[in-house]
């Protein structure tokens, strides 16, 4: 069972018409542009435990903005006691914000129980943001980039490294943030964990912003996590860290490293790393998803593993061109002399951005890694400024068939402290990674370019009733074209085409290709089918002198949905009160729940039901000149009765029955005598009917 710690602190669209079937196929739309990295409205994250007694503390969170002002609201959603902050960054500018004094609200611990720890960070226009722990002692520092919508998702896999042990008694941990209320999350640990076995799932469940620590029961390098599993039923998002990493055998360090993660369907399976300033070999740890992924280094081919199982590689070259058979998750350890951190790698496979905004947050040695297609090295600025990153700082990677340019940029004495800074490629999208930091003081690496997988999925118009239009949605892509194919020869270059009529000849599989800068294709299937109308709506006048609401004639008519116009698109409910005289719109469905191709008029109505005699005598039966719905539908009624004579005895209305007596002078109160009566009756509905008649007084 587990315990909430509760801490006090001081994130097939079918065109509707009346003749349409009325589903509506909702979706969210991703414009994914690679215009801007890394860079989002909304960011979830949760942070780490750092080592107390080696330097945790100051925390901050850093942000960027791009050319448009961006009102920033960080927030705890499950903790009712935070006071959200807010602030706004003025175009193109930095912002520190240091939260050292809530780390203990912060910082996701213990183990193995539900906190409300989970941060929500929520932006009027795009921005950047990461997490940094900078220790005053600059012995314990790492960033951890905040990926937005790319961290969020349901299936993930932890990479982990598996050369280095953990110091002391801490260890690597999984931290999950949800971003929804009741969401289900189950957990297959590699390793043995605080409160459960190796190998054996377990579930748990968290709310809105609530936080959850899968920490490691050893410290030693083979009891890492890297292959555990994490699913869930709504996105969550996912940090790793490693606390407290001996740096041996390279020297006596100990160092935090992590990385938010990123979903198993944004993995791919090229990648390329950059070489840092370790007194020995880089580590990269490829973690498989798919049984027999083949693992090739530089165009070589390296080893073969299964699903879950990961495979280390020793990085002694400037670079490391990585290739697996299926999509994979690659972990990058690096750093400076004996100083550790680790980033999760992007794919570079049409992915990446062609705008980066980042900061540098300290003195120490500053230098941006950088992949960019070759033939677009020379299109880099840094604002605007075109002689900082030159063609001549880059190299091909070797095994890319020279299709990748890699460099390591020293930008130490080139980049002012604290300040935004925004890397613009004109020519094509990059990969930009930071490594920051020194021999002595700590290493902050990772990735702020977009990890966003290029994807062609579509959504269409499903289960469309004939003569529905067929609606297709793409995603939005720069510098994209697309390509349509499908049924009865249908073709199309739009990016969200619309066939106005869906006739049966439409119904199959159609496919999408999208291509971006003519060299990057993804190709998508999806199916539509066409469903049969059920037919036209028969229906003579309907009487509601028994009807109250619509209910009653959707019960007497169970296929049927009404309208209140000929053009309405919207149905009314069956707790709608019906008024006579008004003309309702009805049309049939069916179990495919199309509606009949037209709608029928109809005008519901009730003419009152009037007597020819009463005896208004007193002994309960028929006193009154009871005339059947009068007083129930016709509310604006006037009655007016008439002697034989033609002379006026009583003027009646809704609120006035006739019970036999005079309400007209002289004869007012005066009980008229038996004989035969002339009743006048003006309904005043729309129609104006008048009723006239006779009716017997007899006592």
């Amino acid at each position: 069972m587990l315990s909430r710690k509760k801490t006090v602190f001081s994130r097939d669209v079918n065109h509707i018409t009346f003749n349409m079937k009325l589903i509506l196929f909702l979706f969210a739309i991703l414009n994914l542009n690679l215009g801007f990295a890394q860079v989002d409205k909304i960011f979830w994250f949760v942070a780490p435990e750092a080592n107390q007694s080696h330097g945790d503390r100051p925390i901050f969170f850093r942000f960027a903005s791009l050319s448009e002002s961006t009102t920033i609201t960080v927030s705890q959603p499950a903790n009712s006691d935070f006071v959200n902050i807010q602030f706004t960054l003025e175009p193109n500018s930095a912002y520190e914000l240091d939260v050292t004094t809530w780390i203990d609200t912060i910082e996701n611990k213990p183990a193995d129980e539900v906190l409300n720890f989970g941060i929500k960070i929520e932006g009027t226009n795009d921005f950047m943001a990461y997490y940094e722990i900078n220790p005053i002692c600059r012995c314990n520092p790492d960033i951890f980039a905040l990926k937005g919508k790319n961290a969020l998702g349901t299936s993930f896999i932890t990479p982990f490294q598996t050369f280095f042990e953990n110091s002391g008694n801490y260890a690597s941990g999984i931290n999950i943030v949800a971003t929804e209320n009741n969401t289900d999350i189950t957990i297959l640990p590699s390793q043995e964990v605080v409160g459960h076995a190796a190998g054996v799932p377990f579930d748990i469940t968290l709310d809105k912003g609530e936080t959850y620590l899968v920490e490691a029961s050893r410290t030693s390098d083979n009891q890492h996590l890297t292959g555990s599993t994490v699913s869930s039923d709504k996105p969550i998002a996912i940090t790793i860290h490693d606390d407290s990493l001996s740096g041996q055998p390279y020297g006596g360090c100990m160092d935090i490293a992590g990385d938010q993660l990123i979903p198993i369907n944004l993995i791919g399976q090229e990648y390329i790393a950059i070489k840092g300033y370790l007194n020995g070999e880089d580590k990269i740890y490829v973690v498989a998803q798919n049984d027999a992924t083949e693992i090739s280094v530089d165009g070589l081919v390296v080893s073969t593993i299964n699903a879950l199982e990961t495979y280390e590689i020793t990085l002694s070259n400037p670079s490391a061109y990585i290739y697996t058979s299926n999509p994979s998750y690659v972990l990058h350890v690096t750093g400076f002399g004996c100083e550790l951190g680790e980033a999760v790698l992007p794919p570079i496979e049409c992915t990446g951005s062609t705008d980066v905004s980042f900061v540098r947050s300290t003195n120490e040695f500053f230098a941006l890694n950088i992949l960019i297609p070759t033939g677009a090295e020379g299109g880099f600025t840094i604002d605007g400024d075109s002689s900082i990153i030159q063609a001549s700082d880059f190299s091909a990677v070797p095994g890319s068939n020279n299709n990748w340019q890699f460099a390591q940029i020293n930008l130490t004495n080139s980049i002012t402290q604290g300040a935004a800074k925004r890397v613009y490629n004109s020519m094509d999208r990059f990969h930009l990674g930071l490594i920051h930091g020194g021999g002595g003081s700590g290493c902050r690496y990772g990735y702020f370019s977009d990890f966003a997988k290029f994807d062609a999925s579509f959504t269409a118009s499903n289960d469309v009733c004939e003569g529905d239009s067929i609606l297709f949605t793409a995603p939005f892509y720069d510098n994209a074209s697309y390509t349509w194919t499908g049924p009865n020869g249908f073709s199309s270059t739009e990016q969200n085409p619309v066939i106005e009529v869906g006739t049966i000849e439409y119904q199959g599989a159609y496919n999408l290709d999208i291509t971006i800068d003519e060299d990057c294709v993804s190709s998508s299937t999806s199916s539509v089918e066409i469903l049969e109308r059920p037919d036209e709506f028969e229906l003579s006048s309907i009487s509601i002198c028994d009807y109250t609401t619509l209910n009653d004639l959707v019960i007497e008519f169970p296929s049927s949905v009404w309208f209140d116009s000929e053009d309405s698109v919207t149905p009314l409910s069956i707790t709608t009160l019906l008024v006579a005289g008004q003309v309702y719109y009805a049309v049939y469905t069916n179990a495919n729940q199309c509606y009949s191709s037209t709608k029928v008029s109809v005008t519901l109505g009730c003419f009152p039901i009037i007597p020819n005699a009463f005896s208004p005598n007193g002994d309960g039966y028929n006193d009154f000149f009871n005339i059947t719905s009068l007083y129930d539908v016709y509310l604006n009624h006037e009655l007016k009765i008439y002697n034989r004579y033609g002379k006026l005895v009583f003027n009646g209305d809704n609120t006035t029955k006739w019970d036999g007596s005079s309400n007209v002078q002289p004869q007012s109160s005066n009980t008229v005598p038996v004989g035969t009566y002339f009743y006048y009756l003006a309904l005043n509905n729309d129609a104006k009917d008048i009723i006239s008649g006779y009716v017997y007084v007899n006592y």
